[in-house]
């Protein structure tokens, strides 16, 4: 069954900045060092956002596809989303959290000093998804990802002061789709 009404319902409750940044770390611990860089190409910020762009839009397809299966659906298909979405969400969230540690080292700032900034933006848009507007908060929440993602390239690219702005955006949504398929995976394997 497709309850997407429950998986709602949970990501309701307030989240503290302790727990979004409980969340983020396992998020990229499940990444392991998928972004850690031995290919000299992912050596530049621009790259290693370029290389979420794949992984977010398998993300996007994935939420998307959920979102418009009928509720009464039976079989795995539920399940295989959600754990494609989170691996895709896992893999770019990776990238961008590199990109932005590189650019920091090229910039003079750290990357966890944007992370009070992602848990921000993160926190709210949890707790005010919605699956009775449209598009549900969460097929929203993937497209925006994808397009602070394109921004965060442009910024990069030349060089503007907004580009962490832009990174912490995107990691916000991606961390927010990483949350809605935990809860929602959490739920289903305890069934």
């Amino acid at each position: 069954m497709n309850d997407l009404d429950d998986i709602y319902r949970r990501l309701d409750a307030p989240r503290s900045q302790r727990e979004l940044a409980d969340d983020y770390r396992t998020a990229l611990r499940q990444g392991g060092s998928v972004a850690a860089g031995s290919a000299p190409e992912l050596a530049r910020p621009i790259s290693l956002l370029a290389s979420a762009i794949p992984p977010s839009a398998t993300v996007n397809t994935a939420i998307h596809t959920l979102h418009a299966l009928p509720k009464t659906v039976e079989g795995e298909l539920p399940e295989q989303l959600l754990e494609i979405a989170q691996r895709n969400a896992v893999d770019a969230f990776g990238y961008c959290q590199r990109a932005l540690e590189l650019d920091g080292a090229d910039h003079g700032y750290h990357a966890e000093e944007w992370l009070p900034t992602v848990y921000d933006i993160a926190g709210p848009l949890l707790q005010s998804a919605r699956l009775n507007v449209e598009p549900p908060t969460l097929v929203q929440v993937t497209q925006e990802a994808i397009s602070w993602l394109s921004r965060a390239i442009a910024e990069l690219e030349q060089s503007s002061e907004e580009a962490p702005t832009s990174v912490a955006e995107t990691l916000a949504r991606l961390l927010s789709v990483w949350i809605f398929t935990d809860v929602a995976l959490q739920d289903r394997q305890s069934m």
